[in-house]
């Protein structure tokens, strides 16, 4: 059965984490943007955190077969 999870944080898992959802069938994630916890006082903290977002955490994805999608709420 193919699956995705729906909200998850990926930005704090380890590449064992997406292979393991791999092996259980999940084929596609959604990753909502969420605070680090520490205060983001200028943009380029912002556009470093979404451009991990858009293109490093979709590349891990793609290494075991899982199509990242994020969501960004402004």
């Amino acid at each position: 059965m193919k699956m995705f999870d729906h909200h998850i944080h990926m930005t704090s898992r380890t590449t064992t984490d997406y292979q393991n959802m791999a092996d259980a069938g999940i084929v596609a994630i959604i990753e909502p943007a969420f605070w680090l916890g520490q205060p983001r006082t200028h943009v380029g903290s912002f556009e470093d955190y979404f451009l991990s977002l858009v293109g490093w955490e979709r590349f891990r994805a793609r290494q075991f077969g899982i199509h990242h999608f994020c969501t960004i709420g402004l």
